[in-house]
Formats: C-alpha cells, sequence, structure tokens
C-alpha cells in the first residue's frame, strides 16, 4: 500500500485595529507614537502582539484649521510587533478634532467731554491669543456713554465690543471683555462781571494792617506766607495710586513668568495645575500685602483669587482621581480637557469679578480715576493670562 502526502494550508487570522479619536486646539501640534490604536475585532492569539503603526494626520499640525475638523487619523502597516505575519490586518482610521483656541477682544479706554458724542471707528481695542498671521482689524464697538447727552455724573460707562472681524478668526473661540468710557464734566464758562461804576466822591482809603511775627531766640521773624493745600495734597494721592499700579505690574508680570514657567509640566496635567495652584497662590498672597493700598472695591480681590486657585485645584484633584482608572488614550484625553476646561473657566469667572470694580473708580479727579481703572485692569489681565498660557501650553 502506497500512501501519499496531503497539504495542510494555514491561512492568516483576521485582524481589525482602529485608530483613536483625538483632539487638539487651534495652533498646537499634535506628535503621534505609534501605539494610538486598539484591537476592534479580531483576536491577537499566544503572546503574538502589535506593537506601534505608522499613525498620521493633516490635522496634527499647529496651523490645522478648524474648519477642517474633524481630521482623519490614518494608520499604516504596523512597525513593530511579534509574529505579525499570521495575521491579515486592516486598519481603520480615526477622528482628530480641531477646537477652537481662546482669543480675548477688550476696547481701549475712553475718555469724552459732556455735552459732545463720542464716534467709534471700530479699531479702538486690543487683543490677547492671537496665533501665526491671523488678525483683527475691526470690532463693533457702543457704549451708552457715547451719546451727547450722557452725564458726567453717570460716568465711567461700558464700552461694549462684538461682531469681531478680521483673518483667520473661524478658528477662535472670542471673548469679549467690557472697556470704560469716562464722560468728564464740561468746563464751567467764567461769570461775565459788570464793572462797579466808580463813585463821583473820594472813597475813604482804610488803614492798611499788616501782621508780623515777633523775633524769637533764633532772631528769626517776618511775614507768614500760607498757601493752599488742595493742589499737593491731591498730587500725592495720585502719586500713591502711580506707586500702587507699578508695584500690581510688576507682581502680575512675575504670575505671567511663573505660569509660563509651569508649561514644562503641561504633559501631566496633574503636575500642571499643581503648578498654577501655587502661582495662583503667591499672587493673592502679594495683593493681600497691598490690600489698603487697592482702588476702592478691590478690597476683596485677593479672595477672588484665592476661589479660582481652590477651583483649579479641585479640577485637579477629581482629574487625578479619574485618571488613575482610566483605561485608554482617549479616555485620558478627554479627563484632561475636562480639567483644563474647568480650570479656564475659574480663571475666567476671577477676571470678570475683579473688573467688576472699575464701576466703583469716580471720575472727581480724572487723573486718579485712570491709574485706578489701570491697576484693576492689570490684575484681571494677569489672570486671564493664565488661562491662555494654560490653553496654549496643554494644546486643549
Amino acid at each position: 500500500m502506497t500512501v501519499l502526502d496531503g497539504a495542510l494550508t494555514v491561512d492568516a487570522a483576521p485582524l481589525q485595529l482602529t485608530v483613536n479619536d483625538a483632539a487638539k486646539t487651534y495652533g498646537s501640534a499634535l506628535v503621534f507614537d505609534g501605539t494610538e490604536f486598539a484591537v476592534t475585532g479580531g483576536e491577537l492569539f499566544f503572546d503574538d502582539s502589535v506593537d506601534s503603526l505608522a499613525i498620521a494626520s493633516a490635522g496634527a499640525a499647529a496651523q490645522a484649521e478648524v474648519a477642517g475638523s474633524p481630521y482623519a487619523i490614518t494608520g499604516g502597516a504596523p512597525l513593530s510587533g511579534t509574529r505579525i505575519g499570521n495575521y491579515d490586518v486592516t486598519v481603520l482610521d480615526g477622528a482628530l478634532t480641531v477646537d477652537a483656541a481662546p482669543l480675548v477682544v477688550t476696547p481701549d479706554e475712553q475718555e469724552k467731554t459732556e455735552g459732545g458724542p463720542f464716534v467709534f471707528a471700530g479699531t479702538e481695542f486690543s487683543t490677547r491669543g492671537l496665533l501665526f498671521s491671523d488678525t483683527v482689524t475691526r470690532v463693533n464697538l457702543s457704549s451708552d456713554g457715547a451719546d451727547a447727552q450722557a452725564a458726567a455724573t453717570a460716568s465711567p460707562f461700558d464700552i461694549r465690543a462684538q461682531a469681531a472681524q478680521g483673518d483667520g478668526l473661524e478658528n477662535y473661540r472670542i471673548v469679549y471683555e467690557s472697556g470704560t468710557l469716562t464722560v468728564t464734566a464740561a468746563p464751567q464758562e467764567d461769570p461775565v462781571v459788570t464793572p462797579v461804576p466808580t463813585p463821583f466822591f473820594d472813597l475813604p482809603n482804610p488803614n492798611d494792617t499788616i501782621v508780623l511775627s515777633l523775633f524769637g531766640e533764633d532772631n528769626t521773624g517776618g511775614i507768614a506766607v500760607r498757601s493752599g493745600t488742595g493742589g499737593p495734597a491731591n498730587n500725592a494721592v495720585s502719586a500713591q495710586a502711580r506707586e500702587t499700579l507699578a508695584t500690581v505690574q510688576g507682581i502680575s508680570s512675575t504670575l505671567e513668568i511663573a505660569s509660563a514657567s509651569c508649561s514644562e509640566s503641561s504633559g501631566n496635567v496633574d503636575r500642571y495645575l499643581a503648578c498654577l495652584s501655587d502661582a495662583l497662590d503667591d499672587f493673592a498672597n502679594e495683593l493681600d500685602a497691598i490690600s489698603t493700598e487697592l482702588p476702592p472695591g478691590m478690597e476683596g480681590v485677593a479672595r477672588i483669587v484665592r476661589d479660582a486657585r481652590q477651583n483649579v485645584a479641585a479640577a485637579r484633584t477629581r482629574a487625578s482621581a479619574r485618571l488613575a482608572g482610566a483605561t485608554s488614550q482617549a479616555e485620558r484625553d478627554a479627563i484632561t480637557r475636562e480639567a483644563v476646561g474647568e480650570a479656564r473657566e475659574a480663571l475666567s469667572t476671577a477676571a470678570t469679578e475683579i473688573r467688576k470694580a472699575i464701576s466703583f473708580v469716580r471720575a472727581d479727579d480724572p487723573e486718579l480715576a485712570s491709574i485706578q481703572r489701570a491697576t484693576i485692569t492689570t490684575v484681571a489681565a494677569a489672570v486671564d493670562s493664565v488661562g491662555i498660557e494654560l490653553s496654549r501650553a496643554t494644546g486643549l
């Protein structure tokens, strides 16, 4: 009897891989390490593995625009693994969402005289957060104080901003802050004085009275001349206000530098938010130290900053607990985005609360009022800058 051999063919096992979805903020680059995928079909047997893929997306570049979102995240053939040749691998694309970056538009401080209108050109504003060559060329500005009938007694008036125009603005989530329009009282005309006619008879010439000081032991004496104290006192108040503004500008710069240095830990949301919390705490302590020198309405500014700091710390604590149980990169990214969003909201709320102090500034002394408004705006802008740096550093 003769037995002939047969042939056993071993076919490749089907295996489906799906690239993970991802999200980033306009202006930040996303770098793939090749592990952003999951097995979604078929099965890896024994100790076989797929360790990395060639992953790429047009949306990963920092300049990728919101309008093109979501972008496909493609996965090529496996780059590394164990016994990959035993599988018929299919790779499905993921999706990359590009979120709008934060952009703050703030109207410039303005002043006009009571009785005349104020006409906005639409260019009286500043911006924070523009990237690349994007521009804001014009903003619709309005204020109740722009009307000719606006009274100085009701000053200051808010300046509202809306409908920004420019290039690349579809890539931003625009926040419009309010500015201040100060209406000063119109100068009073000198009254017309009717000269008194000279009588035909001579008026008596009263004796002049000269008061001399007696010579003292130091052999000095003379006529004492007193001058009014209103002018020097006002100058002293304005000088103190300018000194306070300079101090606030210094500690605000320190906060901005500290928040920028925290970006070294931006890859770890727990360490990054902890660093920002410490920077905000130091800022609040500095404001406490000069609380009696701050403009009216800012007595509680340190408390406002500490409330924001506590909310940032709470967002960090919640994120740390949730990240410990996360099972995928997509879930970790979602937790991080939520924590950063909570922190940004806390900072935005604090800046808005601080700016409310502008309503307590009175225009009795226009120079002093202008310095006090600048002090308030500087503190609020410093808190805003932490939120903007947070968005830029984390790419969320």
